[in-house]
Parts: C-alpha cells; sequence; structure tokens
C-alpha cells in the first residue's frame, strides 16, 4: 500500500501567504537599491558640474590676465573642516599648466581623463570625474569624487528602509500564524470532540462554528455517520432476532436429545451420536447466548456508574468453582478489596465471566489457573492451557476467531467481547504467555479513589465455596499475581 502523504494546513498557508510577502519584499527592495543608486548618482553628478562652474567663474579672472598664474591655496583649518572634504578633489588647467589643485588631489598625478564624467581608478580607491574645458579661456577644471560617498549614502538609505521590514516582516508573518491558527481553531475543536467520542456514539457532528469552506465535509461526514449507524442499527437488530428465534428450537433439540439418550440406553453405536449431537447444540446455545449478550451491549446506551470491581470479580469467580473443582483444577486467586471503577457493570461482568469461563475451559484437567485483581486495578487471569501463538494474539480479538492450538469448542466471541468492553471502558488490553506455556490475559483498568486497600482472600474463600460439598472444592490458595505482560 502507498504510503498516504500528509501536510501541515496551517504550515502551508502560511507559506502560500509569507512567501510571497517575502519575494515582495525583495524584490521591493531591489527595486529601492536601484533607484536609489542611480538618483544618487545623478544628484553627486549634478554637484560635481555645479562645483566644477563655481570653481571657474572663481578663477576665470585671474587665470585668463596671467599666462602662468598659480594660485596658492592656504593651509587647511581643521576646526571647520568636514570629514567628507577628503573625498572630494579638484585641479583647475590653464592649457597645460596646473594653476592650482586640492591637497588630497596630489595622488592623481598624471591621470588624464576625458572631458565629461569618468570613472577612474587610482591606486585601490575609485573615483568619479567630471571635466569641464572652458573653450574662450582654455581653462579646464576636473572635479573629483570618491565612489564610496555615493555607497554609504545609499547604504544609509537602504538602511533606513530596511531596519523597519526586520521588524515588519517577522511581526507580519507572526500574525499570520496567528491568524491561520485562529482560523483552524473550530476545525481542531470538532476533530477533539469527535475523538473523544465512543465507539458506538454516531450522532451528527455539529457544525454550528464550522467554517463555510469546510461544511461540505461535515455534511458528508454527518450523511456518512447517518448511513454507518443505520447499518449497525440493522445489523444489531438482525442479530438480537435470530438469537431470539435460534434459542427456542435449540432448547427443544437439547430436550429431545436427552430424551433419546435415555431411550438409546447401552446401544454404542447411538449413544456417541447423540453425545455429539449434544455437545453440538451445547455449542450452538453457547453461541447464540454470546451473540444476544454481545447485541444487547451494543444496541443499548449503557449507564455507566462507580462500582466495586473487586466484589463483582469475586462473585463471577465463585460460579466457577464447581466446574472447576470437577476438572480438578488449582485456584490461584489474589483479589484485592476495595478496588473500585467507573463503568457498566453489565458490561464489566461479561468481560470478566468471558476471562475466568475461557481459563477455565482451556485449561485441562489438575492444571492451574491464577486469577488476581491489584489494587492499581490490574486484572490478570492466567491459565496453563495450550495457549495462543504471538501470531495470532491479534487475530483472536477479533469476533469468530479462535486460536489454532484450541481444541475446545468455542464461538470465538468471548475475546472479541472483552476487548470491546476495554475499548468502552478506555482500559488496556493485553495478551502474553504464561510459562512454562499457558495464557495471560492483562486487563488495565482506571481505578476510582477507595478507602480500603487490603487483601481479602480469606473472606472470599469463604464466602466463594459455602454450600458446595468438600470434595466439589477446588484447591485455592492465596499466590503472588503473575507477571504483567
Amino acid at each position: 500500500m502507498d504510503q498516504v502523504r500528509q501536510y501541515s494546513l496551517r504550515l502551508h498557508l502560511l507559506s502560500l501567504i509569507s512567501i510571497p510577502i517575502i519575494l515582495a519584499g525583495c524584490l521591493v527592495g531591489a527595486f529601492a537599491l536601484w533607484s536609489a543608486y542611480h538618483e544618487i548618482s545623478e544628484v553627486y553628478d549634478a554637484q560635481l558640474s555645479h562645483a566644477a562652474k563655481v570653481l571657474l567663474q572663481l578663477t576665470e579672472h585671474e587665470v585668463r590676465e596671467h599666462e602662468s598664474y598659480e594660485i596658492e591655496l592656504g593651509a587647511e583649518r581643521p576646526g571647520i573642516s568636514h570629514r567628507y572634504e577628503k573625498n572630494i578633489s579638484f585641479r583647475i588647467w590653464k592649457g597645460n599648466h596646473l594653476v592650482t589643485e586640492s591637497q588630497n588631489a596630489v595622488e592623481f598625478a598624471d591621470v588624464n581623463a576625458p572631458l565629461g564624467f569618468s570613472d577612474q581608478k587610482i591606486g585601490n580607491v575609485q573615483w568619479r570625474f567630471f571635466v569641464f574645458l572652458d573653450d574662450r579661456g582654455g581653462i579646464t577644471v576636473e572635479v573629483a569624487e570618491r565612489y564610496e560617498i555615493r555607497a554609504e549614502l545609499i547604504l544609509q538609505i537602504l538602511f533606513s528602509f530596511f531596519a523597519p521590514a526586520l521588524v515588519f516582516i517577522p511581526l507580519l508573518l507572526l500574525l499570520v500564524w496567528w491568524g491561520t491558527t485562529r482560523s483552524l481553531q473550530p476545525l481542531l475543536a470538532v476533530s477533539e470532540s469527535v475523538d473523544k467520542r465512543d465507539a458506538g456514539d454516531l450522532r451528527p457532528i455539529d457544525a454550528a462554528r464550522i467554517p463555510k469552506e469546510i461544511m461540505p465535509l461535515m455534511r458528508a461526514l454527518n450523511r456518512l455517520l447517518q448511513r454507518l449507524e443505520g447499518s449497525l442499527q440493522r445489523e444489531r437488530e438482525f442479530t438480537d432476532n435470530a438469537a431470539h428465534e435460534l434459542r427456542t428450537p435449540l432448547a427443544i433439540m437439547k430436550m429431545q436429545t436427552q430424551v433419546l439418550l435415555k431411550k438409546a440406553g447401552d446401544v454404542p453405536a447411538c449413544r456417541e451420536g447423540l453425545d455429539n449431537l449434544e455437545a453440538a447444540i451445547d455449542r450452538a446455545s453457547h453461541l447464540v447466548t454470546q451473540l444476544l449478550s454481545f447485541a444487547r451491549m451494543q444496541s443499548s446506551d449503557l449507564e455507566f456508574r462507580d462500582l466495586d470491581f473487586s466484589r463483582l470479580a469475586e462473585n463471577i469467580v465463585g460460579e466457577y468453582f464447581a466446574i472447576a473443582a470437577e476438572k480438578k483444577q488449582q485456584y490461584d486467586i489474589n483479589i484485592a478489596s476495595g478496588v473500585r471503577v467507573h463503568g457498566n457493570e453489565d458490561a464489566l461482568a461479561i468481560m470478566v465471566r468471558n476471562l475466568v469461563d475461557n481459563a477455565v475451559k482451556f485449561t485441562p484437567g489438575k492444571g492451574r489457573i491464577n486469577i488476581c485483581l491489584k489494587e492499581d486495578g490490574a486484572l490478570l487471569v492466567a491459565d496453563s492451557g495450550p495457549g495462543i501463538p504471538d501470531n495470532e494474539k491479534k487475530k483472536v480479538l477479533e469476533r469468530f476467531t479462535r486460536g489454532s492450538k484450541t481444541q475446545e469448542m468455542g464461538s470465538g466471541l468471548g475475546l472479541a467481547m472483552v476487548k470491546w468492553t476495554c475499548d468502552l471502558h478506555k482500559a488496556e488490553l493485553s495478551l502474553s504467555d504464561n510459562e512454562p506455556h499457558g495464557l495471560v490475559v492483562t486487563v488495565k483498568m482506571e481505578t476510582l479513589p477507595s478507602s480500603s486497600k487490603m487483601a481479602a482472600m480469606d473472606a472470599f474463600a469463604c464466602r466463594g465455596s459455602r454450600g458446595l460439598p468438600n470434595y466439589a472444592q477446588p484447591k485455592i490458595r492465596e499466590k503472588s499475581c503473575p507477571e504483567e505482560s
């Protein structure tokens, strides 16, 4: 079977919303970077052009009057200088004669930049040059600026743009996560409500606060639950009616068989066939009884209440004293008193009765049965019968399935009813091997607070054996509980 691919709807929605936001932010940032770089370049180029023209206007008169006139610049005054001044340089030429230059233009040396704007690399520094030639006076003005001024300004502008975005985008993603989580709360609430339902609760799902986008799914599920409830109801009615209809003819067949057995007398051929017929009728009667009990439990609304699980177990174990004594089986019983649980008494009684019945039925003569109820609500029933192979332990919990080693007659419903009752009471059911051979069935019930937690085996042994002759008593003794699986 192909593995079902699962994904998170919340993460899917978050990715569908957040990825476009992040991509849009990156595109906006890239456009802002390009636009800022272009506009800043235009502004700084305009400043270079303006600075060159201003220098020409300030020096044009003196340079024209003197052929070899040189302008001496005064010493720099650090107190009124700006840190960006070192990034701006200029030179003024009269033909091929250098009239004047800024102090940081000395490193230009023999750099001969073309007219207009150009980029020049001097040393390891990239410069932006603007060269202006006055044709009338033969005066050339060079103005240069380091590119790092432009890069610094661009970074400052981008930082002022992206700094709020670095806070805004995570906050936006957090709001999207919160919004998607809140939007999915009704769906999660419905899932939790359905998950807490019992197996027999097939009521329609309440769709009062369900988003309209998933209303078609809710309606489809409710229609499915309605069809499933109708199908189960028809199945229960059929099982119940069939069981009722079969009990009467089986009882008549049982009575007629017993009459024929008395008439057959000592005829071996007839008696053997009638014995087999009686055994088959008993098996069919047992199956009908199990089916009827199962159908009644499933079709009715079971009432839960607080009850004494210890007393219930004691009473049921007492019902099998005579059968165990007839097979000369040994009882090892340890039932803690005061173990209280919240559940349905009839269902729990059927569960315990099936466990004890299986143990007595499948344990051979002179075998050992260990029944233990611990104070923590763990019920263990161990037998020394043929056991169940590991590969069949899960299968025998299904209806009409019996272990391959089983020789005794049975309906294959006992453990299925036990499992159904455990699921109904949210109890844990496990099967394990009993050493050296046999089976241990463990049922862990959730207990209620109890005031008395003491062993009650002596009182139980006296109460359980009352009214039975001595030869009919099975061997009963207190013993430690078997190991839990």
